[in-house]
């Protein structure tokens, strides 16, 4: 089994609104931090998206990735078709064979019978180029409703990216989302969180922790996979809150990295 590294393993590497490093990694960066910690596949996210890069950088990117053996999957956020052809152009760049989609995005918001319809209007160019399209289980669609968009679809180009903690937030908890979608999944995103009281009795809090170190029940996850006939790369992301500074959260950052990839090491 493959060891990849989601983009959102390194989202403060890379910056989001609330943290902007000194030095923040791009595409090429990033490959070659991830093949320095021995990742085998590096698949990148909407937090670092791709389309801002000219050819230059992509085509350093795809010669980082094949001068350490990586392999490279693109993704993005919104199921339009416009924006699905460019990320088309993109993988095809990169020598990448999956593209990871969320259908919603801040500027686009379908329904399912829109996403299948934005999608299946793509599609001709996907099975052309040979690339799959894996959509992500995100925080904005229930399992049920994933499952009716990739059966509607109802094509072996087309499958879904199963991240294993989103769903928490449509009420599902992460077994019950592995058990629904694991026949369709083409792609895994494992993340690990902690679910405690909250301090002040009001609820609990569902947190990030590094791979091993929380709740998550990885290794059932992993034999259920099996079960099905899944041989998937396991592509790890973090829920890591920022911490007080933006030194002591990049160092924090590399400590929960470097935890989460001899964990997975260990069990794969």
């Amino acid at each position: 089994m493959q060891l990849g590294a989601g983009s959102f393993l390194f989202r403060y590497a890379v910056g989001n609104d609330k943290v902007q490093p000194p030095n923040p990694l791009g595409p090429v960066e990033l490959v070659g931090k991830a093949a320095k910690l021995g990742f085998d596949l590096v698949q990148f996210a909407d937090n670092l998206p791709l389309s801002p890069y000219g050819e230059e950088v992509l085509d350093q990117t795809r010669e980082t990735a094949r001068q350490h053996g990586v392999t490279l999957e693109t993704g993005t956020a919104g199921a339009r078709p416009e924006r699905m052809l460019q990320y088309l152009a993109i993988t095809k760049r990169l020598d990448a064979k999956l593209l990871r989609i969320t259908p919603h995005a801040t500027d686009t918001h379908p329904t399912r019978e829109e996403a299948a319809d934005a999608i299946r209007e793509v599609l001709p160019a996907f099975r052309e180029a040979g690339v799959a399209i894996a959509i992500e289980n995100h925080f904005t669609m229930t399992s049920a409703d994933l499952l009716w968009l990739v059966r509607t679809i109802d094509d072996e180009s087309v499958g879904i990216c199963l991240d294993t903690a989103n769903s928490i937030v449509q009420q599902e908890w992460p077994m019950e989302t592995v058990r629904q979608l694991a026949d369709y999944a083409i792609s895994l995103h494992m993340k690990d969180y902690r679910m405690s009281a909250h301090p002040d009795g009001v609820g609990v809090l569902i947190e990030g922790a590094p791979l091993g170190a929380g709740d998550q029940q990885i290794q059932t996850i992993l034999d259920e996979l099996e079960q099905r006939g899944k041989h998937l790369p396991m592509v790890l992301e973090q829920w890591m809150p920022p911490y007080s500074s933006i030194e002591e959260t990049l160092q924090q950052e590399d400590e929960w990295i470097r935890q989460s990839v001899a964990y997975a090491r260990s069990i794969l």
